[in-house]
């Protein structure tokens, strides 16, 4: 819509020519409020809700309080808090029509009527149910470009507008493309146990031996999985041998766990780097004989099975004949 002269001033103008030409400085909400009503209301609005109604009611919103707060243009500003206001209260107003705004650029008022047809066609297909977010974030983004193609002349504005549009065009054809909903395996870690050892010693303790028994038990029950084994030592002793002494460890489980007719993954190498004083249950200083860092950790994966949900494309391939 086409702002009048006063309209077209600045805010402390536009007041001073109201008010008799006294207004100093700019002007505030309250001298405003008689002559643009809905942006004070939508100002004290909270528009909630995560359909499209509230969306739109929120997207309306921010977009008047920054053209009033930011912009100083009042009177779009209460356009736009009129059709938040609206949307709120389930009246859902459709997208502007430019042709009924007074845009002079011919070629930016047909490609504005092309783009209303297209988002009216995409929202009338469903896309305020199944895309509500997205819906309204397209509608609000084309009214911007059309308020800013209207006054013609902050074309970093225009531009704005109307690449934003265009990429929640984008985003509301994404979200409303049917999906295939697929399933795939995967391996992943289950359970694990920690088996503890005496002081340079590689052979399973007697408490420690129920303690993997009953873990064994347990992974029965929810075969197949498979164990994998990791051998650690604590800071006493030389680095090589404790790296010696944690391998140890570990095919004295693995023995074990085959005894037991487990399945074993492998016996994962026990580089003194990475698992032995670089990778302690706790934090201790050099030489400390620590129990909880004189270890085995048994760690079971199995297979499960998980739900993949894959947009579907739906462009025509086209065969030359």
């Amino acid at each position: 819509m086409r702002k009048n002269l006063m309209y077209a001033l600045p805010v402390t103008l536009a007041i001073g020519a109201v008010t008799g030409g006294f207004a100093t400085g700019s002007a505030d909400a309250a001298t405003l409020f008689p002559l643009f009503p809905n942006v004070e209301q939508v100002r004290a609005s909270s528009p909630s809700g995560t359909g499209f109604g509230g969306t739109l009611a929120k997207e309306y919103k921010d977009l008047s309080l920054f053209e009033a707060d930011d912009m100083g243009d009042w009177e779009d500003a209460e356009f736009f808090a009129g059709r938040s206001l609206r949307s709120g209260g389930g009246d859902l107003p459709m997208p502007t029509e430019p042709e009924k705004w007074d845009i002079q650029n011919a070629s930016a008022r047909s490609e504005l009527q092309a783009a209303r047809t297209d988002l009216v066609s995409v929202l009338d297909a469903g896309g305020r149910e199944k895309a509500p977010t997205e819906a309204a974030v397209a509608q609000t983004r084309y009214d911007c470009w059309v308020e800013q193609e209207e006054e013609g002349h902050q074309f970093d504005h225009i531009a704005a507008c109307r690449a934003s549009y265009l990429a929640a065009m984008e985003a509301l054809r994404n979200a409303m493309k049917p999906t295939n909903v697929t399933y795939e395996t995967v391996q992943e870690e289950i359970a694990r146990d920690t088996i503890y050892f005496e002081w340079d010693k590689a052979n399973i303790r007697g408490d420690q031996q129920g303690e993997l028994d009953r873990f064994l038990d347990e992974m029965r029950k929810i075969e197949p999985v498979t164990l994998y084994i990791e051998g650690h030592a604590d800071t006493s002793g030389p680095q090589d041998y404790n790296a010696d002494l944690s391998r140890r460890r570990a095919e004295s489980v693995r023995a074990e766990l085959l005894r037991q007719g487990m399945t074993i993954g492998e016996i994962k190498d026990l580089d003194i780097q990475a698992k032995g004083e670089n990778d302690l249950a706790v934090q201790t200083g050099d030489g400390v004989r620590e129990e909880r860092n004189r270890r085995v950790v048994v760690i079971a994966t199995g297979q499960s099975t998980q739900e993949k949900t894959v947009k579907v494309d739906q462009s025509a391939s086209v065969t030359k004949q």
